[in-house]
Order: C-alpha cells, then sequence, then structure tokens
C-alpha cells in the first residue's frame, strides 16, 4: 500500500536556518545509528535538506541583494552601476543556481 503524504498538524519543525538543517540531520544520523529508521528514509532526508539549504542560500543572498540595491538607491547611485558587493553577491547566486 502506498503512502499518501499529508502535512504534520503539530509538532513539526519549520525550517527557517541552516542550523535547522543541522539539527535535524544530527539527529536524523543518530536515528540511523540506533536502528530507528532506515537508510532509505534517511537518504530522502539527506536529498531534501540539500534541496533546503540551497533554498535558504538563494533566498538570503537575494535579500541582501536588494538591501544593497535599496541602499545604493537611496545614495543616489545609478541603477546600472553597482558596487563590487553586489556583483561579488549576484556572481554568487550564479554559482548556486548551476
Amino acid at each position: 500500500m502506498e503512502k499518501i503524504a499529508t502535512m504534520p498538524t503539530k509538532n513539526h519543525k519549520n525550517i527557517k536556518t541552516p542550523n535547522d538543517l543541522r539539527i535535524i540531520l544530527s539527529r536524523t544520523i543518530n536515528m540511523v545509528l540506533l536502528d530507528q529508521m532506515d537508510s532509505q528514509t534517511a537518504n530522502s532526508i539527506a536529498s531534501l535538506s540539500n534541496s533546503m539549504l540551497r533554498v535558504l542560500q538563494m533566498t538570503d543572498l537575494g535579500n541582501r541583494i536588494t538591501k544593497l540595491e535599496e541602499r545604493e538607491l537611496e545614495q543616489g547611485a545609478e541603477s546600472d552601476s553597482y558596487s563590487p558587493v553586489v556583483s561579488d553577491l549576484q556572481s554568487k547566486i550564479k554559482q548556486l543556481r548551476n
């Protein structure tokens, strides 16, 4: 019988930071070592954690770029010329997308 995924109603953890992922992965590793979780489930959690980490990184970089762009506009910078910091963040986002 196929399992149907449902959203947990309570006792679930919102993942907002890389540290949240670290905690989840640490618990997952311990559960596997104690034979409380099968390796297939642990592999699924690890894969999803990698995806979530990339989302968190992209969101953080996007927010940082937005703040820098707003600061530059407030300081009267031209919209076509970005500071080296903004350019560096934009290149990091491109690297993460690849």
